[in-house]
């Protein structure tokens, strides 16, 4: 069955020797912004930069950074944020050893844990990505590979998510990440305040609707997240059950109990979902005609479309588009 995102109270953002500037820039003021918002709306939000030892770091741009507490200082945190870093992840793991124990403990207490671009490698580390997926940097996919063979590493993907472990490949991605989780956590009024008050674009350059739906594959039926892939890259084909069933060598009647049974939906309303969530994003970041943008997702009857879209968003399509753009 699925599970729903842990409720996110305190933050921890955690920086080592080699963190890349940008990074570290972005990061504290994605969450600075965060603070502000939240604060605003009663929300209740703090958190915390640290180093992993002592209390400065020198980035990958020789700028000396210096921090009131180390990892040391926090027992318990909700959500752990990892910039990525530059240089040999060997020896970026090897200098910061106490940090995978601490990466488990705070995972095993219920945290997320976000890594950004090569800040993946600490996550892989930490044996928790096992059998699960993940991206990074691509100028790191064959060292990853090699030296993680348990993990699914998705060269194709900007982000993944598995089980409150989140990865995307660079720092475009990475922000777009913050921005997604601030959606699901805080709630969208904040992150599109976010989004409208950061000085840097954050216009998206993935899929959402692939993350969005993340939170249906925290099971363990492998024939369901096979279908589940499957159904993420063709959601907008008019593909039948009965051809999914045959593809993947099952009975109808199978797929539809199985999928229920796993992600809590059926497996026309995950379609629906995925094509939705993917209508959602072209109505913020692009400018294509609805008529368009129903043939896109995979609806030819576009008056079927926005009656759909009105129910599942409680908007027209013009209108949801129109307030995100603030107009």
């Amino acid at each position: 069955m699925t599970k729903e995102l842990p409720p996110i109270k305190h933050a921890t953002l955690v920086f080592c020797d080699q963190t890349l500037g940008t990074s570290l820039g972005l990061s504290t003021d994605l969450y600075a912004l965060l603070h502000f918002f939240a604060k605003k709306t009663d929300k209740e939000f703090c958190y915390d930069n640290v180093a992993v030892t002592g209390n400065s770091i020198t980035t990958s741009g020789r700028l000396s950074v210096s921090f009131e507490k180390s990892i040391e200082d926090i027992d318990k945190t909700d959500l752990v944020m990892l910039p990525a870093f530059w240089g040999d992840p060997l020896q970026v793991l090897k200098e910061n050893e106490a940090l995978i124990p601490w990466l488990i403990q705070q995972y095993q207490h219920g945290a997320l844990l976000v890594a950004h671009s090569t800040s993946a490698f600490f996550l892989a580390q930490t044996g928790l990505l096992n059998n699960r997926s993940a991206t990074t940097h691509w100028h790191y996919f064959e060292q990853f590979e090699k030296m993680f063979p348990a993990v699914q590493l998705c060269r194709q993907r900007f982000i993944t998510a598995s089980d409150r472990l989140y990865c995307s490949s660079g720092l475009s991605s990475a922000m777009d990440l913050g921005v997604y989780l601030v959606e699901q956590l805080w709630g969208v009024d904040i992150a599109n305040q976010i989004n409208q008050n950061f000085l840097i674009d954050l216009k998206r350059n993935y899929k959402p609707e692939f993350i969005n739906v993340e939170g249906h594959k925290f099971h363990d039926d492998e024939l369901i997240l096979s279908i589940q892939s499957w159904l993420e890259l063709n959601y907008s084909k008019n593909t039948g059950l009965d051809e999914i069933s045959l593809r993947f060598n099952t009975s109808v009647s199978s797929l539809k109990r199985r999928f229920k049974q796993a992600t809590g939906e059926t497996p026309n309303k995950y379609i629906q979902n995925l094509r939705i969530e993917r209508a959602k994003e072209l109505l913020k970041f692009d400018d294509l005609s609805i008529n368009l943008i129903a043939y896109e997702v995979g609806y030819e009857d576009v008056s079927y479309f926005g009656s759909l879209f009105k129910r599942l968003v409680g908007s027209t399509p013009n209108l949801y588009r129109k307030s995100f753009r603030g107009e």
